[in-house]
């Protein structure tokens, strides 16, 4: 039935805009597939459930939505119904899952009563009352991932940030840091360490949101470029931005290195310096033998090199004391043995971090890519961190290191 979406009445939103917008556009042009649930109600109607929907609909500019129409619920059923709804809906993004989970939960504990911590029959006074064995039987999923699910949620509530992080397995990762590092520091009243020679999964930006301040003593990234001829791979209006917060993660006395285009160049030294970083004028040199350049016109000399812009937080030292060379000679990973198409060989990077760091050192590469970094990295005896938004390259990088 179709009734007017200015008589209904809906309780404010969290969602995202880009969420409603790609929504929208869908319910645009397939029309809505599904309606949404409502409450009859003095000739108003309450929504249930299908907020988003409703939300997306309106975006459209329409004036009338399809809804199933409720006559009468009390208040704690109103809320099951809408909980059941939006817990059964496809591509359920996994913070708002979880957070529906917890939900669900802290219902039936208000309709029943909490059942002690050992479960059924572990008194007679958890005898009827409900606990997480219950929830996880009316999800339908395995108690493990129910207790996950809900310390997600509660975390979530702390920071709400982490709904930016899309992997669930990432946002995980985090939480648990976030845990471990609050346990310790109520015993202790010690900082824990955050727990290194991890790779996750996620935006950059967002991930590195989510780590401690002052953690590593190098950052060496290959980021996208502006100009590239794999269109997937060239940056955005986020990728200057993650270096903001790279600064903030690095130790005083750290040093940051950045394989970029020679286009690039100028944009990197002026934006780097206001972050606050001291960057090296001229770049380093990498000197590849064995490529392709990709373009090139019948006059123009081949592009068989690569800038590696140097910047430090800070006042380092490099390891070695005498002079070293700005040019690097190491011929390119042939394209039939590369599994990133602008990969770096491990020995170019192992030379860096032996300029920078000593062993037991932290390194992290917010564009992990082929995973080389962090390859090179553990074979130099230190510790990492790495990010990488595209899973497959993300599954690569997991083998490489399982290798």
């Amino acid at each position: 039935m179709l009734i007017p979406i200015e008589d209904i009445i809906v309780e404010k939103s969290t969602f995202q805009s880009d969420e409603i917008k790609r929504l929208s556009e869908s319910i645009n042009q397939f029309g809505l597939l599904h309606p949404i649930t409502v409450l009859a109600s003095a000739g108003k109607y309450q929504l249930i459930a299908g907020r988003k929907r409703l939300m997306a609909v309106k975006e459209i500019g329409k004036k009338e939505i399809e809804a199933e129409i409720k006559e009468s619920l009390s208040p704690d059923q109103t809320r099951e119904a809408g909980l059941h709804e939006n817990l059964r809906r496809y591509n359920l993004p996994w913070y708002e899952e979880v957070a529906l989970e917890l939900e669900l939960h802290e219902l039936r504990i208000k309709q029943h009563g909490q059942k002690g911590k050992g479960g059924a029959g572990y008194n007679k006074e958890s005898k009827g009352k409900w606990g997480l064995r219950d929830t996880a039987r009316e999800l339908g999923v395995a108690l493990g991932t129910l207790s996950e699910d809900l310390q997600i949620a509660e975390a979530l509530k702390i920071n709400p940030h982490l709904t930016k992080i899309k992997d669930k397995t990432t946002a995980l990762k985090l939480i648990k840091q976030y845990v471990k590092r609050d346990e310790a520091e109520k015993e202790s009243f010690q900082p824990s360490e955050f727990e290194m020679n991890q790779i996750f999964l996620g935006d950059s930006l967002d991930v590195l949101k989510s780590i401690p301040s002052e953690i590593f003593d190098a950052c060496i990234t290959d980021p996208p470029w502006s100009e590239f001829h794999d269109d997937e791979l060239r940056s955005d209006d986020r990728t200057i931005e993650v270096f903001k917060e790279v600064f903030r993660v690095m130790k005083l006395d750290s040093l940051l290195y950045a394989f970029i285009s020679t286009t690039d160049f100028p944009t990197y030294l002026t934006k780097l310096q206001e972050f606050g970083y001291h960057v090296q004028k001229y770049p380093l040199i990498w000197v590849k033998s064995g490529t392709i350049t990709h373009g090139r016109r019948p006059w123009e000399y081949a592009r068989d090199f690569e800038p590696i812009i140097l910047a430090a937080k800070g006042s380092p030292s490099l390891t070695i004391g005498t002079e070293i060379s700005s040019i690097f000679n190491h011929p390119a990973i042939h394209p039939s043995r590369a599994i990133h198409p602008n990969e770096k060989p491990t020995e170019v990077l192992k030379n860096l971090i032996k300029h920078c760091t000593y062993e037991g050192g932290k390194i992290l590469d917010p564009f992990a890519g082929s995973g080389s970094t962090l390859f090179a990295a553990r074979e130099m005896g230190r510790k990492y961190i790495g990010v990488e938004r595209e899973k497959s390259y993300f599954t690569r990088i997991e083998k490489r290191l399982e290798k």
